[in-house]
């Protein structure tokens, strides 16, 4: 078959078959490609290749771990953009971790993590700092207008000179709130 036959209606199949078919194939595979990207974003899946790290604990002894609001939270709602298409991309580049959770020796260890925390965190916080702390003010919406009562009033002031400043010139919550769910290695 050459490349003009493929432009050709089918005489075997109606333009109107055709067309349902390849909608049925396109609805299918998104809801697939949605239930593999969402399965692969939980804690459970995570922790398949982090499980010997203390990773899960160190968030659940942190503010973020369940603290007087009882919210626990998930590995996904600080490392993956809560926008759709910044998630997929995000999805595309981390799937390359993978590749190094098969070829790094020892990556699975409480020692490459301590090995490797302050590289680990910086890139991190190279990625909040880029999107101005997204992740954390997807939460904490409410951070410089109508600001909760039980936040303490020093806090409260030093959010309010942060936003009376320009945009260019604001600190993002990981410049003050660094290690708040793992701890930021010291030196």
């Amino acid at each position: 078959m050459n490349f003009r036959g493929l432009l050709k209606p089918s005489a075997k199949y109606s333009i109107l078959a055709l067309l349902s078919i390849g909608i049925a194939v396109g609805v299918v595979g998104y809801f697939v490609t949605q239930q593999t990207l969402h399965a692969t974003s939980t804690d459970d899946f995570c922790m398949t290749c982090h499980s010997n790290h203390s990773l899960k604990d160190e968030v659940l002894a942190s503010a973020h771990g369940g603290g007087r609001s009882g919210v626990v939270v998930q590995c996904q709602d600080c490392h993956l953009p809560h926008n759709p298409v910044e998630y997929l991309v995000k999805k595309i580049i981390v799937s390359k971790d993978l590749i190094g959770y098969m070829t790094i020796d020892g990556f699975n260890t409480q020692e490459w993590l301590d090995a490797n925390r302050k590289e680990q965190a910086d890139l991190a916080l190279e990625y909040f700092r880029a999107n101005d702390s997204a992740n954390c003010q997807h939460c904490h919406s409410r951070i410089y207008e109508d600001q909760p009562e039980t936040m303490k009033k020093m806090a409260q002031r030093m959010h309010a000179r942060n936003f009376e400043k320009a945009p260019e010139d604001r600190k993002t919550c990981v410049d003050c709130h660094k290690g708040v769910a793992h701890p930021y290695p010291k030196g």
